[in-house]
């Protein structure tokens, strides 16, 4: 019998007994196990005995297939490519797998979306990593290599100079978590927006009008930002302005009226309210009070329910509210006075 076909039999053999074990016999020892990790690689592994079979017969064999010049180093490359592209899809499924359980393990949420992000380049640099060694196995000069890539890399950071920024601010937000998403945020003077996804160059926001915000990460981390997601309560505090017609004895009730109006509807607690100021048109009180919901709508509701009470229980007690206006005195030719108001 020839040489090749013993070598063929022989790892076909093998090959098939590895196979069956990965599918058969092992997976009854690893499901006793308390983690699911060893059942993932033993079934990347069963996934990959059939191929990797395959490249040992090659291997095997290829000194008996008389091949020589261009012909055996053609075959050389293929099979040494073959099984790099074999090794680090391995390599990079096991370590997704890996990773992606300590993450999960260890319950923190920003721990699992900065694995998910970092994957593309932590699997490309093992692939960075493999094409090296594949060709430190051909026998290039590794000097010249990591000449070029240093030349190259000067080029290149250059080039992703702003990509890199709002990579690094990408990280800053994940690790320093000044906002999340689902999260209500003001950037510097801007109303408040919705994040709805926080990118590795940028995130998106989405405005209470519904459009979609893009904002650079680097302009968020630089920006003074206004988060609402953790506040107790809602503090308002607005000016309510009465007419100078408006009686001592109504005045003084004012702030009472205001404060059962407050005390009676739902998520509000009353703080304060006072006559502060005598304006140019008005008589103004300054009111105070809290809503006890992180909830914008809710919010509005309650301070919406307040105002129409508010007007409401005024136009009970003929209370008018001041709008701005102005009272001329105009002398008359036989000295009588005369009033007349400009609104």
């Amino acid at each position: 019998m020839p040489q090749v076909l013993i070598d063929i039999l022989i790892g076909a053999g093998v090959t098939l007994l590895a196979f069956f074990l990965c599918q058969r016999v092992l997976p009854t020892l690893t499901r006793r196990t308390k983690s699911d990790f060893d059942d993932f690689a033993l079934q990347v592994l069963a996934d990959a005995i059939i191929p990797l079979g395959v490249l040992i017969i090659l291997f095997l064999v290829e000194d008996d297939l008389g091949l020589k010049g261009d012909a055996l180093t053609g075959y050389d490359i293929l099979l040494r490519l073959s099984g790099t592209i074999l090794i680090v899809r391995m390599v990079n499924k096991l370590g997704a797998r890996f990773l992606k359980g300590i993450a999960r393990r260890s319950n923190v949420e920003d721990l699992t979306q900065l694995l998910h992000s970092l994957m593309p380049l932590l699997q490309a640099s093992i692939w960075v990593i493999g094409i090296l060694i594949l060709l430190q196995s051909f026998g290039v000069k590794m000097g010249v290599i990591w000449g070029l890539l240093s030349a190259g890399g000067i080029g290149l950071g250059l080039a992703l100079k702003e990509p890199a920024q709002e990579l690094f601010a990408y990280f800053m937000i994940l690790l320093d978590k000044p906002f999340t998403v689902g999260q209500y945020i003001a950037v510097g003077s801007n109303p408040s927006r919705l994040v709805e996804r926080i990118g590795v160059r940028s995130t998106h926001l989405r405005s209470l009008r519904g459009e979609a915000v893009v904002v650079n990460n680097s302009a968020l981390t630089n920006a003074t930002i206004l988060n609402f997601a953790d506040m107790e309560q809602r503090r308002m505090i607005y000016s309510i302005g009465v007419t100078y017609d408006t009686t001592p004895e109504q005045m003084k009730e004012i702030p009472s009226l205001i404060e059962s109006i407050i005390s009676g509807t739902d998520h509000a607690t009353f703080n304060r309210c006072h006559f502060t100021e005598f304006a140019d048109s008005s008589l103004n009180f300054e009111l105070v009070y809290y809503i006890d919901t992180r909830v914008y709508t809710t919010a509005l509701n309650a301070q919406q329910a307040i105002n129409l009470a508010i007007m409401e229980e005024f136009g009970k007690r003929g209370i008018e509210f001041a709008f701005p206006s102005q009272t001329l005195y105009l002398e008359g030719l036989e000295g009588d006075s005369l009033k007349g108001t400009v609104s």
